[in-house]
């Protein structure tokens, strides 16, 4: 695919004279031609792989104990030799796929054996089993999407308990933190961060309703995940730990909208330990960011407010607070010079008029006008979204 990428694009590199022919020749003959037998050979081994593991759970039931734990084991380690075959070969892309398909053999290998001796699965333990697996799999091969689907198993695992047995597993979530967590601040990858942050805020939603019974726990999670964003300044991880919360945060503030507007809406008294926290994050957020210099992304503080407070006013200070958010991530862009950062504000400038236009309108205006004009208002989302991706060209 390289070589085929570069052939393509070095032709117009030629015409356009930014290189000559022979230092396009030189730069096509660095990416080798990968032998059609290796793909021959892959495909054929995934196709037995496959054909073996359809023959084993169509005839599950009739094959004894023993030789069940024999093929669970036959198979992950023939996945795994055969990656390590690869990886030698230098066939880095396809000897990750053997490792994961190992990984997910023995995953499945755990529940099987439950099953086999009547385990019960009520708990989570199988999922620490797989994830801690999955991060020692990282360690002896580091490739990012190992570290990825031990995120993923992990975050199942969570969610998992949370839906099934109503609790929280601690075990599973400190593997969660010090062990992918550790790996994250290594690493500096700004994907990894990027769904770290998004794996984090997930298992803490589900226990914020789950455990904790009150949704706007939530916030003082996210308000934990900014917090850490703003403290360190290596980008790979600053940028995902203060944007995810915050995109989290705008989504919710939105959601919080409507519930407000309800007239059935339930009121909502906070424990005092949750506004006490949110003072100590809070002023923890203005102190590094003011030693950052960078006092106009305050604003983004207002995200975090707790809006249920104001009571009969939530509705109100939800939408003032997503055009505090808006107007002031627009001055940070223009202060810096961002345009992401700009185009960012202008989306959240529009999204929130025309929430604030379906909230209103709704229930004044007639429904062919509340329709007409909500055509018009998304048109002119669409041209000035347009407009200034046109001045980025």
């Amino acid at each position: 695919m390289k070589r085929m990428w570069i052939q393509s694009e070095s032709e117009k590199w030629v015409e356009e004279g930014i290189i000559d022919s022979t230092q396009r020749d030189k730069i096509v003959n660095r990416y080798s031609q990968k032998g059609e037998a290796t793909f021959i050979f892959f495909f054929s081994a995934i196709l037995i792989g496959l054909a073996c593991l359809s023959f084993v759970a169509a005839n599950w039931q009739v094959i004894p104990n023993l030789w069940r734990i024999f093929l669970i084991i036959f198979f992950m380690i023939g996945f795994y030799g055969f990656g390590s075959y690869l990886e030698e070969k230098g066939r880095s892309g396809y000897s990750v796929f053997c490792y994961i398909v190992a990984l997910a053999v023995f995953g499945a290998g755990i529940f099987l054996t439950g099953q086999m001796y009547h385990y019960s699965m009520n708990s989570v333990f199988p999922f620490i089993i797989w994830g801690l697996a999955a991060f020692l799999l990282y360690l002896s091969r580091p490739y990012l999407f190992i570290l990825l689907s031990g995120l993923a198993i992990v975050t199942i695992g969570e969610i998992y308990g949370l839906a099934n047995m109503h609790a929280f597993d601690w075990w599973l979530f400190a593997l969660f933190m010090i062990g992918y967590g550790t790996i994250v601040f290594i690493k500096k990858s700004e994907v990894l961060s990027w769904l770290f942050a998004i794996a984090f805020i997930i298992q803490l939603i589900g226990y914020s309703i789950e455990q904790l019974d009150q949704y706007y726990w939530m916030i003082i999670f996210s308000l934990v995940l900014y917090v850490v964003g703003t403290h360190f300044q290596v980008r790979q991880i600053s940028r995902p730990f203060t944007w995810a919360p915050l995109l989290f945060m705008f989504g919710f503030t939105i959601v919080q909208s409507f519930i407000f507007s309800s007239p059935y809406r339930e009121s909502i008294e906070a424990h005092f330990m949750f506004y006490f926290i949110w003072i100590v994050l809070a002023s923890l957020v203005i102190l590094f960011t003011l030693q950052n210099a960078k006092g106009i992304s305050l604003t983004r503080l207002a995200l975090f407010l707790p809006v249920f407070a104001a009571g009969h006013f939530a509705e109100l200070v939800s939408f003032i607070v997503l055009y505090v958010f808006a107007i002031g991530l627009l001055l940070e862009g223009y202060q810096q010079i961002d345009k992401r950062k700009v185009h960012l504000g202008t989306s959240a400038f529009l999204i929130s008029t025309l929430l604030v236009y379906i909230q209103v309108a709704w229930d004044f205006l007639d429904k062919s006008l509340f329709f007409l004009i909500g055509g018009i208002i998304l048109f002119v989302i669409g041209f000035a979204l347009e407009r200034n991706h046109g001045k980025d060209v």
